[in-house]
C-alpha cells in the first residue's frame, strides 16, 4: 500500500519565545491607564513578526510594519496608522492626523505593534512616545538587535519602556514540536539537533529545511525520518542560500 502523501500544514506553534511574548503583553496590561512602551528585539528569523501578527489576529490589537519611504514623512506614517485604526479618510496634515489617532485610541486604547521601526529616523520615537502618552495605549516596538540601543539612546522613550523581550534562537524541543504539529513527522533529538545546528536557531531556516524534509519523505514513501534524510534536507537548503 502506498504511503499517504505528507503535507506541511500552516499551524502556529507556541515556542518559548511566543509564551514569553504573551507574558510580556500581560505585563503591559498591568499598567493600564498610562502611556507605556514595550520592545521586542532579536536577530532576523526568530519569529518576532509572525508572533506579533498571530497575537494581533487573536486579540484586539493593531499591527503596522514600517516602510522605508516613510523616512522623510511623518505624515505617511500617521495616515497609515489612521487607516489601521479604521479612520478611512485620514487628514492630509500631520497635526489633524495625530489628533485623529489620539481621539480614536482614547476611546479604545488597544495595543499597537510597530514592526521594523529602526528603519525610520530617531525622531519617530518621540512621535510614538507622544501618541502613547496622550492616548494611554501601549505601543510595542519590534525590530532587530540594534533596536535595543536605538531606544536606550532616547532617555524619555526608555523611561517609558515598561517591558522588554529578546527573542532567543529556537530550541531543539521547539523543532521537534513544530515538525510533529505541522507535518506529522516525529524527529529524534539527534535529528532535531542537526536542524538546530545548521540553522543557528533561525526559525525561518528551520521551516525551509523541514519543507525539504517533507519532500524527501514523500519521495521515499516513508514517515520515518533518518539522520541521512535530515542531512539531505539541510544540504538542499544550503544550496539556495
Amino acid at each position: 500500500m502506498k504511503q499517504k502523501s505528507i503535507k506541511l500544514n500552516p499551524v502556529f506553534v507556541k515556542t518559548r519565545n511566543v509564551r514569553n511574548f504573551e507574558v510580556m503583553m500581560d505585563g503591559l496590561a498591568l499598567s493600564e491607564g498610562e502611556g507605556r512602551l514595550g520592545i521586542v528585539y532579536g536577530r532576523a528569523g526568530r519569529g518576532k513578526t509572525r508572533t506579533s501578527q498571530w497575537y494581533q489576529a487573536n486579540n484586539s490589537c493593531i499591527y503596522l510594519r514600517m516602510v522605508t519611504v516613510w523616512r522623510t514623512s511623518e505624515l505617511y506614517f500617521l495616515q497609515m496608522l489612521c487607516r489601521e485604526l479604521g479612520i478611512l479618510n485620514p487628514p492630509h496634515r500631520k497635526g489633524p492626523a495625530f489628533t485623529a489617532i489620539v481621539d480614536k485610541m482614547i476611546s479604545d486604547p488597544q495595543p499597537v505593534f510597530l514592526d521594523e521601526i529602526e528603519k525610520l529616523p530617531r525622531f519617530f520615537l518621540d512621535l510614538v512616545r507622544d501618541l502613547s502618552d496622550m492616548s494611554t495605549a501601549p505601543f510595542v516596538l519590534i525590530g532587530e538587535e540594534e533596536l535595543f540601543s536605538y531606544m536606550r539612546q532616547n532617555r524619555r522613550v526608555w523611561s517609558r519602556t515598561f517591558q522588554q523581550l529578546q527573542f532567543d534562537p529556537i530550541e531543539i524541543k521547539d523543532i521537534i514540536i513544530f515538525t510533529a504539529e505541522t507535518a506529522g513527522l516525529n524527529l529524534t533529538p539527534q535529528v532535531a539537533r542537526q536542524f538546530h545546528q545548521s540553522s543557528n536557531g533561525d526559525f525561518r531556516i528551520v521551516k525551509r529545511d523541514i519543507l525539504n524534509l517533507v519532500q524527501i519523505a514523500n519521495a521515499k514513501g516513508t514517515d520515518e525520518v533518518t539522520e541521512g534524510m535530515a542531512k539531505i534536507a539541510i544540504k538542499t537548503g544550503l544550496s539556495g542560500r
